[in-house]
């Protein structure tokens, strides 16, 4: 048996192990995974939030990466299906380029929205608003889509020996492409520019949550935390996590072919890299859904709301305003009320239900009796 068998017998066993049934099962669990969070932050209950825009939008391109990886990988590693996957990987790969990229930016997005709303609450409250979300989502995309533009002429199918291959074309050959696509501004616009923002975020969201709390341990404030708020800096610090967990490794491999070029695909160990690198990325399109459903309690009992036709709790949709905000007067009106009996009565006991009409009265207003 001959070294260049050996080779592709170990790649295509180890890629349908990897890229076929792992790679497809998480790709389809994502996607109902990712179905159920858009139909969630859609609802009436949740749409209004506007971080929960910023995760639709990024559940919408992350159902898309899936799509793509499931599309080009996990039916061609599962069946051999080599005959449509030479069909449609011209039609499929810039798009799903153009999504991973949306995707990359979106999460970096989510980073600084969060960032402005801990770190500068009052100096960024302007710029957090549903409309500027939406217009943010759409100039990110429009960005996204014109930067991968090129990546439509990069392959073509070319036919020897009655063969059908895909093949660099002559304008992803050339020097230019590879130089400007491949390695300077793939390394700026896709690697360093989103990277370091959310680096940057998040380090500075840790430091100021850090701050925060010790001055509330100085202070001795007993106030009680906001249990909503606090899920939602660690749901959202847990995406960022797992993006750079799952898309570190993919970003050096990417790093390592802009300067090696096709010449890193012909070593094994690269490409068995490789599909554990589309596992990763798999997996972080695929979390949204259990990082909600395990930090957010509202999702959780909307989506149990969708699913199961569980009633929602009373009150529940101004659960974290107007109820809220009516409980608290009406304890500070109990409080005024409580402060006025003990100001005007010496008599006040422990129990205000004890007390009599004369004793609730200022002694100037209690009629003498005859």
């Amino acid at each position: 048996m001959s070294s260049d068998t050996l080779y592709d017998q170990r790649l295509a066993e180890f890629k349908r192990i990897v890229e076929g049934y792992l790679l497809s099962i998480v790709c389809i669990c994502g996607l109902l995974g990712n179905a159920l969070t858009c139909v969630i932050l859609s609802s009436r209950f949740m749409r209004t939030s506007i971080t929960n825009i910023y995760i639709f939008s990024l559940s919408c391109a992350s159902s898309c990466v899936l799509i793509g990886f499931l599309l080009t990988h996990g039916i061609r590693s599962t069946f051999k299906a080599e005959v449509f996957y030479l069909y449609i990987f011209t039609r499929i790969f810039p798009i799903h380029v153009t999504c991973l990229l949306i995707q990359i930016y979106l999460t970096a997005t989510v980073a600084v929205d969060r960032f402005i709303l801990i770190c500068m609450p009052f100096r960024g409250r302007k710029w957090r608003s549903p409309r500027h979300a939406v217009i943010v989502v759409i100039c990110v995309s429009a960005f996204c889509i014109l930067y991968c533009v090129p990546f439509w002429f990069e392959f073509t199918l070319k036919t020897e020996n009655n063969e059908t291959i895909i093949t660099v074309s002559d304008f992803g050959s050339t020097e230019m492409f590879r130089l400007l696509m491949r390695k300077y501004l793939y390394f700026i616009f896709v690697f360093l520019l989103p990277l370091t923002i959310i680096l940057i975020c998040k380090i500075s969201i840790i430091k100021k949550l850090y701050c925060i709390r010790q001055r509330k341990r100085q202070l001795g404030t007993s106030s009680k935390p906001n249990r909503s708020s606090n899920a939602i800096n660690f749901l959202l610090l847990s995406i960022v996590f797992i993006f750079l967990l799952t898309q570190l490794p993919y970003f050096v491999f990417n790093v390592l072919y802009s300067w090696f070029g096709t010449k890193l695909m012909m070593n094994l160990r690269a490409r068995q890299y490789l599909s554990i690198n589309n596992l990763l990325s798999v997996i972080n399109a695929s979390s949204t859904f259990i990082l909600y459903a395990f930090f957010d309690k509202k999702f959780r009992q909307v989506g149990q709301y969708f699913l199961f036709c569980q009633p929602l709790p009373a009150g529940f949709d101004s659960r974290t305003g107007t109820t809220r905000a009516l409980k608290g007067t009406v304890m500070l009106s109990k409080r005024r009320s409580t402060n006025s009996i003990r100001k005007y009565s010496p008599h006040v006991k422990q129990n205000p239900a004890d007390l009599t009409k004369e004793q609730l009265l200022p002694t100037s207003q209690v009629p003498s009796v005859v």
